[in-house]
């Protein structure tokens, strides 16, 4: 009887830990063709120079346009793949204040994805952030921006 609880004991061990094993941080489940449309319109999204890691980088949001914009912490990542973007699904957690960048302003972002996307494989990737402006009628209009960028 001892022995049987043994076995069974063990044997269960040793499924957990396969399973445990099956998945590994940087393979995605990539979904769709992305429709997100990328219009800049005086505001750019950019990597600072030497931050680029597989797990973060630096993002440079740079205001050219007249007025002020609003935007928060949110991002997406997409993946290149067959010479078009695809959504990378994973399930994002973030704070939603929302930050003013004036007119003429530009800010550094520091990014760690490491949580949601793990450690980046080699490819080519795309970081979204929406942009928002605000109109006369009290509304917003709300366009993204991104920074492509390869991991070797």
């Amino acid at each position: 009887m001892k022995k049987t609880i043994l076995t069974i004991l063990v044997c269960g061990f040793m499924v957990l830990g396969l399973t445990g094993c099956g998945t590994n941080k940087n393979e995605f489940d990539i979904g769709k063709e992305s429709n997100i449309e990328i219009v800049e319109k005086g505001v750019s999204l950019t990597i600072k120079e030497n931050t680029l890691t597989e797990t973060g980088a630096t993002l440079i949001l740079k205001n050219d346009s007249d007025v002020d914009v609003e935007y928060g912490n949110p991002y997406e990542m997409e993946i290149k793949k067959d010479g078009e973007w695809h959504k990378i699904n994973v399930e994002l957690n973030f704070t939603l204040p929302a930050f003013i960048l004036k007119s003429k302003e530009t800010k550094e972002l520091e990014l760690n994805w490491e949580n949601g996307y793990g450690k980046l494989a080699s490819g080519d990737y795309r970081i979204i952030k929406s942009i928002d402006v605000e109109k006369s009628d009290g509304t917003f209009d709300t366009f993204y921006v991104s920074a492509e960028f390869t991991i070797e």
